[in-house]
């Protein structure tokens, strides 16, 4: 039997496309709520990881791999987006970030982890041509009211100052963007590569 190929070489080319589309679209959405930083990122979140399962699921609409394929690509989808957004936030100060030092001017808060991680304490601090305090936070380590500090600030003021000198870039979330991306390509790729397969192979 001769099976026709170029059904499956369609497939097989618009998948990826589509998943590419999709990841700049996330991107696009992750970037917006990083920018606004509102209450509802939550929903919207929710909302394009429904979106993207919906759209891989009508690819093979009435059958249990298209509804897997859609699941699975909702939930990578929301995954890619909240790391992207975290990746964005974090990084702010390795890409932006301005290292000065700021005078310690009173201990606001301190938290400790039940779990054994630690404690968390959080500080008002000032530092030149910053017409207001900033909260400072440090993990498992104290500082001295008055005392003068090496930080790291934002100059848009989106993100909180960090104790030290500009930090390195945040892999963590850089990975968990990569891995979660992949996915979704992934998901799409096999859900438009089933929907174009020859008649030949039907119950492939």
């Amino acid at each position: 039997m001769r099976v026709p190929s170029g059904r499956l070489c369609a497939g097989i080319v618009l998948g990826p496309v589509a998943g590419g589309v999709t990841l700049w679209l996330l991107a696009l959405l992750g970037h917006i709520l990083y920018i606004s930083q509102n209450t509802f990122d939550v929903l919207l979140l929710l909302v394009s990881g429904i979106a993207v399962g919906c759209a891989v699921t009508l690819t093979r609409m009435g059958t249990g791999t298209g509804y897997s394929l859609g699941l699975l690509a909702a939930i990578a989808a929301m995954f890619f987006c909240a790391q992207h957004m975290e990746y964005l936030s974090s990084n702010a100060l390795h890409d932006r970030g301005r290292e000065v030092y700021g005078v310690i001017q009173k201990e606001t808060s301190s938290v400790t982890d039940p779990d054994g991680a630690g404690t968390t304490y959080s500080y008002a601090v000032s530092y030149p041509e910053n017409l207001r305090q900033r909260e400072l936070p440090t993990l498992n380590k104290q500082l001295e009211v008055g005392g003068r500090y090496l930080i790291t600030v934002d100059p848009q003021h989106k993100v909180r100052p960090a104790l030290g000198p500009r930090p390195g870039t945040d892999v963590f979330h850089l990975v968990g963007q990569i891995g979660s991306g992949a996915l979704v390509l992934l998901f799409w790729t096999c859900a438009v590569v089933l929907g174009f397969r020859p008649d030949e192979l039907e119950g492939w």
